[in-house]
């Protein structure tokens, strides 16, 4: 007798199962029977620019690829969604079983294709929802996800290199604007961090976005573009350890040429030691320097000072020997002489010069220096 009641609860319960299954399958059925199966995928929601459907997009920056400074480009991976309305495509969900929301192949309905990059230097310039699902909400909104590696023109400034600060970003638009009529919808877009990857060189320090509106004259017509910007700073403690650091290093060694006594014999050696040094180590770091014919970076001119101060003092050295080793001749001439000259007792000697050198190429480190330094952090 139990075993009759339990397998009767069972068959009443499947058969409940059974049935919400059924309603539930033909909400869905009859919401895409009588309103999505119903809309002509080759038919806008617009008839002219005065109702014009109005477009969001928000863009979530993932990472940073690079920043190019030789070709001027900006490298990012974004996750972008774009929405728009559609009020042919609106319903009241407990009609249907409470389903406020439906996935739809891109094909079945229409979507806008004329949403493209303008800055962007790759192929794929617009965006297109061929072959992607859409999702459609009971209000009339429908919205798409897809993925973007992106490209695009940054003019990008290495003046300040290595504490440089650049802005870039990408600039949207509708690329048919006299015919397919769209308004960017600035209060419901956005721009958003939130997967983003941090990068080893770069750090995001601002991003913002805005609409702007300006005036074709020659069609008569006023064009929109959304505007995605980033102020990204550029990492200096690395390029400072292992590039300023040496160099300053170098530039005190100099000096110390100065300080090399004259019968050592090692001031010449010693000198073109750290000339030698300069260069090959400038040939190292070139890969690692920017590479740009507009502009010259503080930090390149530092450089070459220091690299000019190193073969000056090469010279000075050079002078410095010659000086007192003819200085140490005619004095003994001298000594051997009756009547010496009234001039040899102020005459200049190497260790004199070693001194006002010193201090000439102190104020030239110190200048150079401090020429590089205030106008990088202004």
């Amino acid at each position: 007798m139990k075993a009759t009641f339990r397998v009767l609860e069972l068959v009443i319960l499947s058969s409940a199962l059974l049935l919400q299954g059924e309603v539930k399958g033909s909400n869905r059925s009859e919401l895409f029977k009588n309103v999505i199966n119903k809309v002509d995928p080759d038919i806008a929601p617009f008839e002219s620019a005065l109702t014009s459907t109005y477009v969001t997009i928000s863009l979530n920056i993932m990472s940073i690829a690079e920043v190019d400074e030789k070709q001027q480009t900006f490298s990012g991976a974004y996750l972008v969604t774009l929405g728009w309305g559609d009020s042919r495509l609106s319903w009241d969900p407990k009609m249907y079983g409470n389903i406020s929301s439906v996935q739809v192949k891109a094909e079945k309905l229409w979507y806008p294709t004329s949403v493209c990059m303008f800055n962007e230097i790759g192929n794929d310039k617009c965006f297109d929802a061929k072959d992607k699902q859409l999702t459609v909400y009971s209000y009339g909104n429908v919205f798409y996800t897809t993925y973007l590696d992106s490209v695009s023109q940054c003019k990008i400034d290495v003046t300040k290199y290595p504490f440089d600060t650049q802005f870039c970003g990408l600039a949207m638009g509708n690329n048919n604007f006299g015919t397919e009529f769209l308004t960017f919808n600035e209060e419901y877009s956005s721009f958003l961090l939130q997967y983003l990857q941090p990068n080893e060189v770069w750090e995001i320090k601002n991003h913002t976005y805005y609409v702007n509106n300006f005036f074709i004259s020659a069609l008569n017509s006023t064009q929109q573009q959304i505007y995605f910007f980033l102020q990204v700073d550029r990492k200096a403690f690395y390029v400072v350890v292992s590039t300023l650091l040496p160099v300053i290093i170098l530039s005190v060694l100099n000096l110390f040429c100065f300080v090399v006594p004259i019968e050592s014999g090692e001031k010449m050696g010693f000198a073109m030691a750290i000339f030698l040094t300069f260069a090959v180590f400038l040939t190292i770091i070139n890969d690692s320097m920017p590479k740009s014919s507009d502009v010259i970076p503080y930090f390149t001119i530092y450089l070459l000072t220091q690299l000019v101060i190193s073969g000056l003092v090469v010279v000075l050295e050079a002078f410095v020997l010659l000086v007192h080793f003819h200085f140490s001749t005619s004095k003994e001439e001298s000594d051997t002489d009756e009547k010496p000259r009234l001039k040899n007792k102020f005459r200049v000697t190497g260790v004199h010069l070693d001194i006002a050198f010193f201090l000439f190429v102190l104020l030239s480190n110190i200048f150079s220096f401090l020429y590089f330094l205030l106008n990088v952090i202004r």
